[in-house]
């Protein structure tokens, strides 16, 4: 097959990402002892998962990279004929031949050869048959949206997908809830995001929910930014529209898979199953709320003012307000600060918690004003700002100052009573500060809740 350089390079550079096999790490255990008697650390291996997966497959019109997890699909009709192109290396030998000239394929004996006007490079590469077969999907809907109003706001969830681990499947990825206006959601139990759009993609077929893996939402991105803009069939369309819309996004959906095209490229990814938790209704605290309006760059720099070492980033941030005027505080053992700044509330005063990180990271380039709701010292703490998502944190049991000292005060009295009826007096467990039990470095906040206790908060009445 022949095919322009230039075309080819564009097509590997969408692909390149995918390209990359598991790595799988295993450690094989050794026996006989170390030094000193201690046991002898084993040796750790890495085997690659189907290595074939580094290369691009050129078939039937189509270059094809795949992950097992998902695959990409760039249109090339040129590609006629089976081909394997290992896409580290015909990458880089591609940056540095001219883009205008055309490049032969051909595979022999387990070879695949590249000739140009100036120069040839082969490869050693596997059997075709071997490059994992792709599945069909069987779709059950079948829509087109606006690329523009999905794709930026699917890629705004990731922030908030569940990360550590696979325990938690649901969590690790972007939820859709379908219907006349589509929502999407994210959460990792201890903090969610939630918005809502104004673009159909009504359920069907029983289909109501799709969850898409944090990697599928993440390729897709990479495709809507880079993928080649479609152009109308008519050529009229100007210079600014081109560059400013990518045009429709056709999706199918199956209850396993989803399908989403764009323009010349389309990406296939397996579904998340499971139920997703109800967000929409986590988010929807009925009962009166107490809002804050609050001048973004204030609070961010505050945060900066504020930073401390905290013991693994679990640091809570105390802020509480009146008359106008907010204040926070961040006390760990490594020290204590404090700073207040001006707001605007809904009522008088109040306080709460939430953890130091998650609003830092929140709160970053957030211009104009970030209004934060709260409806009651347990409910998840709701923030928004213009255009982006809706984002709840959920808030953390601390002790404040006036908290500690009635604490101390009531512990008195049963002191000084006790030793007047003659009774022993307390115990240092009844009396001692409820800090002091505390191992060194440790926050003076109370644990968090349970991790999907974000997830399982009943609305408040």
């Amino acid at each position: 097959m022949k095919i322009q350089i230039q075309k080819l390079r564009s097509a590997l550079d969408l692909l390149e990402g995918l390209a990359k096999p598991k790595v799988t790490k295993v450690e094989t255990a050794t026996k006989g002892k170390g030094r000193g008697g201690r046991k002898a650390k084993g040796n750790t291996t890495e085997t690659t998962t189907w290595p074939i997966l580094r290369n691009v497959l050129l078939k039937n019109g189509q270059a094809i990279a795949t992950d097992l997890d998902m695959a990409v699909m760039v249109d090339m009709p040129e590609a006629v004929g089976e081909y394997l192109l290992p896409v580290k290396q015909v990458s880089s030998l591609l940056k540095s031949v001219p883009g205008t000239d055309d490049v032969e394929i051909e595979m022999k004996s387990g070879l695949v050869f590249l000739t140009w006007p100036d120069g040839a490079a082969s490869y050693p590469v596997e059997r075709v048959e071997n490059f994992p077969v792709l599945p069909e999907i069987q779709p059950m809907i079948r829509h087109s949206v606006n690329a523009d109003m999905v794709v930026p706001n699917l890629l705004s969830m990731l922030d908030y997908c569940y990360k550590v681990d696979d325990s938690k499947p649901i969590l690790s990825g972007v939820t859709l809830f379908l219907g006349e206006q589509l929502e999407l959601a994210a959460g990792d139990g201890y903090r969610m995001a939630f918005k809502t759009l104004l673009v159909s993609l009504p359920p069907d077929n029983g289909i109501k929910t799709v969850t898409i893996p944090i990697k599928a939402v993440a390729t897709l991105g990479h495709l809507w930014q880079k993928a080649p803009r479609p152009r109308p069939p008519n050529g009229d369309a100007s210079l600014i529209s081109l560059v400013a819309n990518k045009g429709p996004m056709e999706v199918e959906i199956s209850p396993i898979l989803i399908k989403i095209r764009l323009g010349i490229v389309g990406l296939l990814a397996k579904t998340i199953q499971g139920t997703p938790p109800n967000f929409k209704q986590l988010m929807q605290t009925t009962g009166e709320k107490s809002t804050l309006q609050i001048y973004g760059p204030d609070l961010e720099r505050a945060l900066r003012q504020l930073r401390v070492p905290t013991k693994l980033g679990l640091g809570a941030i105390r802020m509480s307000w009146e008359q106008g005027k907010m204040k926070l505080a961040i006390e760990t053992t490594d020290g204590k600060v404090e700073t207040s700044i001006p707001v605007n509330p809904s009522d008088g005063s109040g306080r709460v918690a939430v953890r130091f990180t998650y609003l830092q990271e929140y709160i970053q380039g957030k211009s104009g004003i970030v209004t934060m709701a709260i409806t009651s010292s347990t409910a998840p703490v709701q923030f928004s700002h213009s255009q982006f998502p809706m984002v709840a944190l959920m808030p953390m049991q601390v002790m404040w100052p006036d908290q500690i000292q009635a604490a101390a005060e009531a512990a008195a009295v049963a002191e000084a009573s006790a030793i007047t009826e003659g009774q022993p007096a307390a115990t240092a467990e009844a009396t001692t500060d409820p800090e002091e039990d505390k191992g060194e470095g440790e926050e003076t906040e109370t644990t968090e809740p349970e991790e999907n206790a974000a997830l399982e908060v009943t609305p408040q009445a």
